[in-house]
């Protein structure tokens, strides 16, 4: 059984570092958290026509989409075959979400990092996006919309090193519990 989700938006974590893109189910009942890097989260941007730049670079970065592989991939794969194209995110590990690209007529799939997959489903709004519903279950948190006051983020969705930087500053604040929980969630990643 799969849940299918739609994109509501970005938020920066840590500023030309990473960020988090937010899915929620089509109820905005839960979301997901995905971490993103600079580069996935400019991709994003430009699609979401949230592109940052003065008018000219915002109207030539808009105007290149059309050049950018997702796109042209979508436009190639429509032209050459009627293959019905879906995303579902299957699977994380090590802090990284990984799904299927699918034909939902054949069930031919072939795996793609989750982030990829969204980026995909912005280049054609054709592509249906689904997770698992096993894992929605595990990861997804309550959804508040625009009445949150942060977020909540699954630790095994944070790499090593943010793992790290986490666990510091847990130390630093003396939040010796939470240093605990991150300690135990990189030892379970080396094992």
């Amino acid at each position: 059984m799969r849940i299918k989700l739609k994109v509501q938006g970005v938020t920066d974590i840590a500023p030309n570092i990473a960020s988090l893109l937010i899915l929620t189910d089509e109820e905005e009942k839960r979301q997901l958290t995905i971490v993103i890097d600079a580069v996935m989260r400019h991709e994003m941007a430009l699609r979401r026509g949230k592109y940052v730049g003065n008018a000219t670079q915002r109207g030539n970065a808009i105007n290149s989409l059309q050049h950018c592989l997702p796109e042209t991939l979508s436009a190639a794969i429509k032209y050459l075959t009627n293959i019905e194209l879906c995303v579902t995110i299957v699977s994380i590990a090590n802090g990284q979400y990984y799904a299927l690209l699918e034909d939902m007529r054949t069930g031919t799939a072939f795996p793609i990092r989750a982030s990829e997959g969204v980026l995909l489903t912005y280049a054609d709004p054709h592509i249906p996006l689904y997770i698992e519903e096993s894992l929605w279950e595990m990861q997804s948190t309550k959804y508040l919309g625009d009445q949150a006051k942060g977020f909540s983020l699954p630790l095994n969705t944070l790499s090593v090193g943010m793992l790290k930087q986490a666990m510091q500053k847990c130390i630093d604040d003396e939040n010796y519990e939470g240093a605990q929980h991150i300690k135990e969630e990189l030892e379970r990643r080396k094992a």
